[in-house]
């Protein structure tokens, strides 16, 4: 029975900040949408990447084919963001973002730049 309480204290002890996620969207206008999964762990990292422009990408979901993402490449600290996405083959960048966090404004977002297509975005990233 000891066992038993200990196990499912465990289980409800399971940290509630394990995943935390970001949404960059253009500061004004129309354009690509990304909502970005953070993983907290001993560093935290991207672990999953959705954006939406018109049609819905994704990583990690086989089911959309090509229309699939890739974390090419990311970098998260206290200062910035930044992330590549590319095809589910690794063959082209998708999209580039580059983000710094702005601690001193309210909420902390990152303000940056998302490149797609040969067109640059101003973004701002924040808790979702």
């Amino acid at each position: 029975m000891r066992y038993a309480i200990a196990a499912a204290a465990l289980a409800c002890a399971a940290p509630a900040f394990a995943t935390g996620g970001l949404q960059c969207r253009p500061v004004s206008g129309k354009g690509p949408i990304l909502h970005l999964v953070i993983g907290h762990a001993v560093t935290p990292s991207i672990v999953s990447v959705r954006m939406t422009d018109g049609l819905s990408y994704d990583s990690g979901n086989e089911r959309m084919g090509s229309h699939g993402l890739a974390i090419a490449r990311s970098w998260l600290d206290e200062t910035r963001l930044w992330l590549d996405l590319a095809d589910p083959e690794m063959t082209r960048i998708e999209g580039r973002l580059r983000a710094a966090f702005q601690p001193k404004l309210r909420g902390r977002p990152a303000l940056g730049t998302f490149v797609r297509n040969g067109r640059t975005y101003k973004v701002r990233c924040i808790e979702a």
